[in-house]
């Protein structure tokens, strides 16, 4: 199984001194060929603060991130469950995870960013701007991302769980019978339940905890609904469509 979750706009500073990106050292090596040349666009972009700005879509507050990526390709990196931050990765509590939920963490979770694509747990990242949404010369991201789609699967053999936003999800959908995109969903009739709201990323990062903490090994959405059945997460299989599953949460 491949636990798929979104990246996070915020990101820890720094990394381990007196390293930089080596893009041979990330997971899912068909994807270096758009890594790369979004790398280029985006130290092409950020020397130009103004415009940079404005496609990265920040305030003038947002210098800091700028030089983010001017300096993307020299700065340090670290694990990219560590460099991304916020509900979601305080929620799944990386850290303080026992050595065998954190081994399955390692096997098992990955990120889809803007920049790097899918990468794994712990392959090493520099910290950057660059959301799902961005304009960068190359055209839309989404398309970008096209060129490497099918190659990229190709490399994952697994059953995914995509926990992935909507936005995120566009630009590498998985293709169908390979996994199944989560939709959290308050209590309702099937078809008419609205998306669960500020608790999204919260309920996203307790669920993969769980999932680590018990060893899941899922290979099937039936996997998953009777996973859930046993450990408190409403999967509805009924609701089943188009690779896409609710996750109905009690309360939202």
């Amino acid at each position: 199984m491949l636990v798929l979750l979104p990246p996070s706009e915020t990101k820890v500073s720094g990394g381990e001194p007196g390293t930089s990106l080596d893009l041979s050292q990330l997971s899912f090596g068909a994807q270096n060929p758009v890594r790369s040349a979004l790398l280029q666009q985006v130290v092409e972009l950020s020397g130009d603060e103004t415009a940079a700005l404005t496609a990265l879509k920040l305030g003038p507050k947002g210098a800091p991130e700028v030089q983010r990526n001017q300096e993307v390709l020299r700065s340090p990196v670290m694990p990219a469950l560590e460099r991304y931050t916020g509900v979601l990765f305080d929620a799944l509590g990386v850290h303080d995870l026992e050595p065998e939920p954190r081994a399955w963490v390692e096997d098992t979770v990955g990120v889809f960013s803007a920049l790097f694509g899918l990468v794994r747990a712990f392959d090493p990242i520099p910290a950057y701007r660059l959301s799902f949404d961005s304009k960068l010369s190359g055209g839309p991201l989404a398309a970008q991302w096209a060129e490497v789609t099918a190659e990229l699967w190709e490399q994952v053999p697994d059953f995914v769980l995509d926990l992935r936003s909507e936005g995120y999800r566009k630009l590498a959908p998985v293709p169908p019978g390979q996994g199944v995109f989560v939709s959290l969903v308050k209590e309702g009739p099937a078809g008419s339940r609205k998306a669960v709201g500020h608790a999204n990323k919260s309920v996203k990062g307790a669920l993969v905890r769980s999932l680590a903490i018990t060893g899941a090994k899922c290979d099937s959405v039936e996997d998953v609904v009777a996973w859930g059945s046993t450990h408190g997460y409403a999967f509805d299989k009924d609701s089943l469509r188009e690779g896409v599953i609710d996750l109905v949460i009690s309360g939202s």
